[in-house]
C-alpha cells in the first residue's frame, strides 16, 4: 500500500495568502506572480501551472523564468513570455532509461502544453537508445544537483 496524503501548497503559502480554496496557489503564467497577492511569486509544486508537471525539473525551469520575470519587473520591463521545458527521466536498469518531455508557454491563463513538442520514449527503442537515455539520466542528475547545491 501506498498512502498518499492529500496534496496541496504548504503552510506558508496558505499563511501568506496565496493559497485559493483548492489549495493550490494561481499564478500568472508569465511571471509566475500571485493572482491572489500582488508581489509574491510561486514556483514549483505549490503553483497552478496548467499543464506543466510538478517535478524537480519543471520547479527549475519556473525557478529560472520567475528570476528573469522578477529582474525585468525590478527594471521597469514587462516580462518576456516564457518557453519552459519538462523532461522526467526513469532509470529502470543501469543502462536502461526512458523519458517523457513537454515544452510549455502562457496560454489562456496557464502554462499550456506547446503542440508538436516533446514526447515519450519509443516503446521499441534499440538497447543503445536505453543506455543513451540512461546517460542523460545521471547528466540531468548532475547538472540539477550542481545547480542546486552549488
Amino acid at each position: 500500500m501506498n498512502v498518499i496524503p492529500p496534496q496541496r501548497a504548504g503552510t506558508i503559502a496558505e499563511s501568506a495568502g496565496v493559497a485559493d480554496r483548492s489549495g493550490w496557489c494561481p499564478i500568472d503564467p508569465v511571471s509566475f506572480e500571485s493572482r491572489l497577492q500582488p508581489g509574491i511569486h510561486v514556483i514549483g509544486d505549490a503553483a497552478i501551472a496548467g499543464a506543466m508537471p510538478k517535478s524537480a525539473f519543471a520547479a527549475n525551469a519556473q525557478a529560472k523564468a520567475c528570476a528573469a520575470a522578477v529582474a525585468a519587473l525590478l527594471a521597469g520591463r514587462a516580462p518576456a513570455q516564457p518557453k519552459l521545458i519538462n523532461t522526467c527521466y526513469s532509470l529502470v536498469a543501469p543502462d536502461y532509461g526512458i523519458s517523457i518531455a513537454g515544452v510549455y508557454s502562457p496560454r489562456n491563463g496557464l502554462l499550456a502544453d506547446v503542440e508538436g513538442a516533446g514526447g515519450v520514449s519509443a516503446a521499441d527503442a534499440p538497447p543503445e537508445t536505453r543506455a543513451l537515455e540512461a546517460t542523460y539520466a545521471e547528466d540531468w542528475f548532475k547538472t540539477i544537483t550542481d545547480e542546486v547545491f552549488t
